[in-house]
C-alpha cells in the first residue's frame, strides 16, 4: 500500500471540487504527529475556480485569499437562515486522494490571523475539524460559483 503524501505549510493545492472545475487551496500551517493525533494542518479554500486544469503560473497571488462562504441552514420548524464563514479547516496532513501540489507560497500572504488546532469553546477564533482532505476539497468554491451563476440566468 502506497503511503499518503504529506501536505506542508505553503503548499498550493489544485482541487477538483466538481467534474469540469478546478480550484485552489493553500496549506496555511502544519503541526507534526503527536502520540494522540495525526500530523495536522490548516487549509484555506480560495474562491478561485477554473474550467481547465489550472497551473501555478496562471494564478495571481493577490487573488489567493480564503473564501467567505454563505452556509444556508434549512431546519424543520425554523425559518431558513444563513451564516458567513471563512473557509479554513483543520485537516490531517495526509494527502490520501493525491491532490496535486502545484506550487509553494508564503502562507502569511493569504491569512495572518490565529490558527488554533483545537476548536475550544473559549476561543474567539476556531476552525472546524475536517479529517483527511478529500477529492472534493474546495466544494464551497463550486457551490458559491453555482449560486452566483444561477442568479444571473
Amino acid at each position: 500500500m502506497k503511503k499518503a503524501q504529506i501536505l506542508n505549510k505553503g503548499d498550493v493545492i489544485r482541487t477538483q471540487p466538481q467534474e469540469g472545475f478546478w480550484g485552489i487551496a493553500v496549506v496555511l500551517s502544519q503541526r507534526e504527529k503527536t502520540p494522540e493525533l495525526h500530523p495536522m494542518c490548516h487549509i484555506a479554500i480560495t474562491p478561485l475556480l477554473f474550467h481547465h486544469k489550472v497551473s501555478f503560473e496562471e494564478i495571481s497571488i493577490i487573488d489567493l485569499k480564503p473564501l467567505i462562504f454563505e452556509r444556508i441552514y434549512n431546519l424543520p420548524g425554523y425559518d431558513i437562515f444563513s451564516k458567513e464563514e471563512i473557509c479554513i479547516g483543520v485537516y490531517t496532513r495526509r494527502n490520501k486522494p493525491n491532490l496535486d501540489i502545484i506550487g509553494q507560497i508564503d502562507p502569511s500572504l493569504i491569512y495572518t490571523g490565529p490558527l488554533p488546532f483545537q476548536p475550544l469553546h473559549n476561543l474567539k477564533i476556531k476552525w472546524p475539524l475536517c479529517g483527511d482532505p478529500t477529492i472534493s476539497l474546495g466544494r464551497e468554491a463550486y457551490i458559491t460559483w453555482e449560486r452566483q451563476n444561477s442568479k444571473e440566468m
